[in-house]
C-alpha cells in the first residue's frame, strides 16, 4: 500500500514509529472557541465580537488526539499563527499588533479545561502565554505567531491515550484596551493551531513529539468576525523550535 507523504501524515507516521504503533484515523488538531469542537464538544468555528467591552475575554481550546497512547507526558508547546484580512503589504491593524500604549496583554492563557472534553494534565497543569511575533510566518505582514506553553512538574507527568480528545490548555483574546484603541477588532482573522510539541520524560533524554494537522478536515482552524478575506490557505505548517516551556517550572 502506498503511503501519503503530506506533511500531516508524515507527523503522524513518525509519531507513530517512535511509539511502536500505527496511526490511527482522527489523530491531530483541532480548535474552536468557547468548547472543543464537535462531535464531543459545543465549541464553535467562528467568534463575532461587537468590538464595545475592554473587558471581554474569548476563549479558545486547543485539543488534540494521538495515534498511539503516550506515558511520561509532561509539557507542551503550541504554536497557532493567524492571518488577519486585507491587502498584503498592510501593516496589521494595531488591535492586532497587542503593543504596549494600545493593547498590551491582549493575549492570555491558563490550564481551565474545556467543558466537554478530557483534561490533558488532570488539573494539575498550568498554562502561559509565551510570545506574540508578529510578521511570521513568512514575513508576512498580515501574519502573527502565537506560543504558548502548558504541562506539570515532572513528578506529574500523565499518560494520554490513544484516539482520546484532550485540551491542552485554554487560550484568551481579550479586549483589553478596545474602546480606546479599537482599529483592527472589526477585521476579520483567521487562527491555525499549526503545531503541537510534546515533550515526554525518558531515558537517556527526554523525548519531543512533533503533531501537526487537523484531526478532521479544518478542524485545525478557526476564525474571528466570520473570517471573510482571511485566507487560512495561507499559513504555512513549520515546526516550533523555541523552549519557553521551560520558564513554568522556574
Amino acid at each position: 500500500m502506498k503511503l501519503s507523504r503530506t506533511p500531516r501524515a508524515l507527523a503522524l507516521l513518525l509519531l507513530a514509529a517512535s511509539l511502536g504503533s500505527r496511526p490511527a484515523a482522527g489523530a491531530g488538531l483541532s480548535i474552536a472557541w468557547q468548547d472543543c469542537r464537535p462531535p464531543l464538544g459545543g465549541g464553535f468555528n467562528t467568534q463575532a465580537s461587537g468590538c464595545a467591552s475592554d473587558i471581554q475575554e474569548y476563549p479558545l481550546f486547543p485539543s488534540f488526539s494521538l495515534p498511539a497512547s503516550m506515558d511520561s507526558v509532561y509539557s507542551m508547546e503550541l504554536v497557532v499563527d493567524i492571518i488577519v484580512a486585507g491587502t498584503e503589504g498592510d501593516p496589521l491593524p494595531p488591535w492586532w499588533q497587542m503593543a504596549p500604549g494600545c493593547r498590551p496583554n491582549g493575549w492570555a492563557a491558563d490550564a481551565a479545561s474545556s467543558v466537554s472534553c478530557n483534561d490533558a494534565w488532570g488539573g494539575l497543569g498550568t498554562g502561559s502565554f509565551q510570545g506574540w511575533i508578529t510578521g511570521t510566518p513568512g514575513w508576512s505582514t498580515r501574519h502573527a505567531r502565537l506560543l504558548v506553553a502548558s504541562g506539570v512538574l515532572p513528578q506529574d507527568a500523565v499518560t494520554l491515550l490513544a484516539n482520546d480528545v484532550y485540551t491542552a490548555c485554554r487560550i484568551l483574546l481579550r479586549t483589553t484596551n478596545t474602546t480606546s484603541c479599537n482599529d483592527g477588532c472589526a477585521t476579520p482573522a483567521c487562527m491555525v493551531f499549526n503545531s503541537l510539541l510534546v515533550r515526554r520524560l525518558h531515558t537517556p533524554t527526554d523525548e519531543e513529539i512533533l503533531i501537526s494537522g487537523p484531526e478532521a478536515g479544518g478542524s485545525d482552524r478557526a476564525v474571528w468576525q466570520g473570517g471573510t478575506g482571511a485566507d487560512c490557505q495561507a499559513v504555512p505548517t513549520r515546526r516550533a523550535t523555541w523552549g519557553a516551556v521551560k520558564a513554568l517550572y522556574r
